[in-house]
């Protein structure tokens, strides 16, 4: 009968150290994700505002100052926090447009900041 001696590969060297620093990088990419997330979602909410606005108003008759107030106050039933001054009102091709548009900077760690800019148009008429 023939005997075989079969070596099971030697581990790699540095495996440890290369899944290590896999996992660090999906840490850091994870923690980005879960604080940037946020702010799409309150883009979202201000979108479906919007829309609100648009659905339940004749927005080609409202001033801008009633269109601010109207989502401010839908804003803040749902915490979220915009400048008043980002909404504006744009004439494009003869066309009026209400256009928010806005930067959110996200702190991730330490003294490294995201900032995530929106731009939002939505037909006046």
């Amino acid at each position: 009968m023939i005997t075989m001696h079969t070596h099971l590969p030697r581990k790699q060297q540095g495996s440890f150290y290369s899944t290590v620093i896999i996992m660090v990088m999906f840490g850091i990419f994870l923690t980005a994700s879960l604080k940037i997330a946020p702010t799409y979602m309150d883009n979202n909410v201000i979108q479906n505002a919007m829309e609100g606005i648009a659905a339940n108003n004749d927005m080609a008759q409202m001033s801008l100052a009633d269109i601010r107030s109207n989502l401010m106050r839908t804003l803040n039933t749902n915490s979220v926090t915009l400048d008043a001054n980002n909404v504006q009102v744009v004439t494009v091709s003869g066309k009026e447009y209400i256009d928010i548009n806005y930067e959110a900077k996200v702190p991730l760690f330490y003294n490294i900041s995201a900032i995530v800019s929106f731009q939002n148009r939505f037909d006046k008429n």
